[in-house]
């Protein structure tokens, strides 16, 4: 005889509760977490993912903003899949924080500002989905992404054709290709601080939504100031009239504050990888300062 699970359902959205039995069979006990989506009507009017593990206990829940429609119902309008129009108040930092190291959020964030192919070795939909929610919020009108993710035995079978993208499992580098995430080199340790001053905000802060807040400006900020250099290279004829002396002041004047050297060359290199911006000769002169 089939057996059957019964689980309490609340709605994210309304909380309306609802008793919902289905087959155990429906359960994968292999992935621990099963991941069930009820549509509208199920519970109430809104539609969300429940995430259910073996026992039938719901470990979390997902509010599904928009379901992509079948071929028979196209739309000239499709949105994305992880909604980036979050509030600070709706994302749930502790599940990134108990799955999550905050090295890893270092490597995350150096990954998005220097534009780099990565994957992430996760196959939890539940993790996943507030990963990509949380990133969404902080980056929202700033750097564009393109993180895939594997599980640790489908990469094992597919690696051979990703050789030149960075692969982090947790906190753990399993490909680093040209050593961009090394912390021997002079540059990277620099890097590294500043990451480490937008991480240990929190620290500080200890405030999750606070925190958020705080490093989603400063995420838009280091998108402006860099932005703004490369623009301002793209503009002139001769770029040997590009000095360190200059850029500070575009950048005083964008921000009205003076930046430091290690600062302004950790944009530069943002500037130079993400928006392809030529910098040779600031270059040179940013790390001669150093």
């Amino acid at each position: 005889m089939e057996e059957i699970i019964t689980s309490e359902i609340i709605c994210p959205e309304c909380n309306l509760v609802k008793e919902f039995s289905f087959s155990k069979s429906i359960i994968n006990s292999d992935d621990f977490i099963t991941t069930v989506f009820f549509t509208r009507g199920n519970i109430c009017e809104h539609q969300f993912n429940a995430y259910i593990d073996i026992h039938g206990k719901v470990r979390g829940y997902q509010l599904i903003n928009f379901v992509v429609p079948s071929f028979a119902e196209e739309s000239s309008e499709l949105k994305p899949l992880f909604n980036r129009e979050k509030n600070s108040k709706d994302l749930d930092f502790e599940i990134i924080e108990m799955n999550f190291s905050m090295d890893f959020l270092k490597y995350i964030f150096r990954i998005i500002f220097f534009k780099k192919k990565t994957i992430v070795l996760e196959k939890d939909e539940f993790i996943i989905s507030h990963l990509m929610n949380l990133l969404n919020y902080l980056t929202e009108d700033s750097f564009n992404f393109d993180i895939l993710f594997y599980s640790k035995k489908k990469y094992q079978n597919v690696k051979k054709s990703y050789k030149d993208y960075i692969v982090i499992d947790k906190d753990k580098i399993v490909n680093n290709p040209s050593k961009f995430l090394s912390q021997r080199k002079k540059k990277m340790r620099i890097q590294l601080k500043i990451e480490n001053y937008l991480i240990n905000k929190f620290i500080v802060l200890k405030s999750y939504e606070f925190f958020l807040q705080i490093l989603r400006k400063e995420i838009h900020k280091i998108y402006s100031l860099s932005s703004t250099i490369a623009n301002y290279a793209k503009d002139i004829k001769d770029q040997q009239k590009l000095n360190i002396s200059k850029i500070k002041e575009i950048l005083k004047a964008k921000d009205r504050t003076n930046e430091y050297n290690p600062y302004i060359d950790y944009l530069i290199n943002i500037a130079q990888n993400y928006f392809g911006a030529k910098l040779p000769f600031i270059y040179s002169t940013v790390l001669s300062s150093i």
